[in-house]
C-alpha cells in the first residue's frame, strides 16, 4: 500500500501534429498477470505489429504487479514518447498515471476482463489491432478522475465495494483468475457484517451526513450503463456518478446485487445518487487520519479529507480512425 497526498494536475499541452506522433517512440508495458490467459500469444501479436511498424519500439513484461510503477516511470525516463499498457485495469491505471504526469501520449492494449476503458472509446480487444491504434491512432483527449491527485479511469471506492475487491484478489491468488471464483468470493464476503462509516461530504460544495456502507465513483458511462444507472448521462457530460449505499442487512446486499447483474440499480431505494465534479469526504467515526481506497481495482491509502475530482481533457489517448462498436 502507499499512502498518497494531494498534488497538482500538469498544465495540459496541446496535443502533437500527427507528423509528430509517428515519429514518437513506442513503450508497451505489459503485465504478466493481467486477466488474460494467453499472454505470449497476446505479446507474440503485439511484437509482430510493432516490428512491422519501423518504428522505435520497446516491449517489457512485468511478472509482478509492484514493477509496473518502476518499468513504466524507467521508459518515461529513457524514451519519452507514446507509453501503451497491455494488461487490464491495474496496469492501464500504472502506465496512464506516468502519461498523465509527464504529458505523454497513451495507448491501451486491452488484455483484461471487463476492459470498460478501451470499449468506451471504441478501441479494438484483439491484441494485434490494439497494438496497430498505438502505431497509427489519433489524438483524443479524455477526463480522468483523481483521488488526492491519483488518477483512476474507470472507478474508484471506499467502504465494502472496497473490500470487496480486496477479498477478491485474495482469493484469486489462492484459488485462480476467473469468473466464478470472483462470484464466490463475493458473496463470502457480502455474508458477513460490514460496519457502517459516517461520512461528511461536501458534492460540489453542497454539504451531505451520511451513514454508508460504500461510496463509489464513477468516471466509466459504459460502466454505467451496464448496471442501469442514468448518471451514465452525467460521466458522458464529464462529471462523476457518485453512488452510496445506506445501511442495509445482508439480503437488501444480495438484492442490490442481483439488480446490478440485471442491470436495474437505477430503481434500488437503499441507493443514494449524485452527479459531481468535486467532492471531499471526511469521516466522523474515527481519530485515523487515512482511508484505504481502490483505484481501478488497485488499493491505495490515502490522507483524509479525500478530495475526489473529475478532471476534463486530462489524458492524451491514442484512439482509431474508426471506432469500434461497442458490446
Amino acid at each position: 500500500m502507499t499512502r498518497e497526498t494531494l498534488s497538482l494536475p500538469p498544465v495540459p499541452p496541446a496535443s502533437p501534429p500527427a507528423a509528430d506522433l509517428r515519429q514518437l517512440p513506442i513503450t508497451v508495458v505489459m503485465n504478466a498477470g493481467s486477466g488474460r490467459e494467453d499472454k505470449s500469444e497476446a505479446g507474440a501479436a503485439i511484437e509482430k505489429v510493432l516490428g512491422a511498424s519501423g518504428r522505435d519500439v520497446e516491449l517489457l513484461v512485468a511478472k509482478r504487479p509492484r514493477e509496473l510503477a518502476v518499468l513504466v516511470r524507467g521508459a518515461a525516463d529513457r524514451r519519452p514518447g507514446i507509453l501503451a499498457a497491455a494488461g487490464g485495469d491495474g496496469t492501464l491505471n500504472a502506465v496512464a498515471s506516468v502519461a498523465y504526469q509527464r504529458s505523454l501520449p497513451f495507448a491501451v492494449i486491452p488484455l483484461g476482463t471487463f476492459n470498460y476503458f478501451a470499449r468506451e472509446l471504441g478501441i479494438p480487444l484483439d491484441p494485434a489491432a490494439a497494438a496497430q491504434v498505438a502505431v497509427d491512432g489519433s489524438i483524443r483527449r479524455v477526463a480522468i478522475g483523481e483521488v488526492n491527485g491519483r488518477l483512476f479511469l474507470n472507478n474508484a471506492s471506499i467502504g465494502l465495494y472496497r473490500r470487496l475487491l480486496e477479498t477478491r484478489e485474495v482469493h484469486k491468488r489462492r484459488f485462480g483468475r476467473n469468473r466464478f471464483v470472483a462470484f464466490v468470493s463475493g458473496l463470502v464476503t457480502l455474508m458477513r457484517e460490514h460496519r457502517p462509516y459516517r461520512l461528511a461530504l461536501q458534492i460540489d460544495g453542497r454539504p451531505l451526513l451520511l451513514s454508508t456502507l460504500t461510496v463509489f465513483f464513477g468516471r466509466n458511462a459504459l460502466q454505467m450503463e451496464q448496471l442501469g444507472l442514468d448518471e451514465a448521462v452525467c460521466v458522458a457530460r464529464g462529471e462523476l456518478a457518485v453512488l452510496a449505499l445506506r445501511e442495509v442487512g445482508r439480503h437488501d446486499l444480495l438484492a442490490l446485487v442481483l439488480r446490478g447483474a440485471l442491470a436495474r440499480l437505477e430503481t434500488a431505494e437503499n441507493l443514494r445518487q449524485y452527479c459531481a465534479l468535486t467532492v471531499q469526504i471526511e469521516r466522523l467515526d474515527e481519530g485515523t487520519r487515512h482511508i484505504r481506497v481502490a483505484l481501478d481495482g488497485e488499493l491505495v491509502d490515502c490522507e483524509l479529507p479525500l478530495v475526489v475530482r473529475s478532471v476534463p481533457e486530462a489524458l492524451q489517448v491514442l484512439v482509431p480512425a474508426v471506432p469500434e462498436v461497442r458490446a
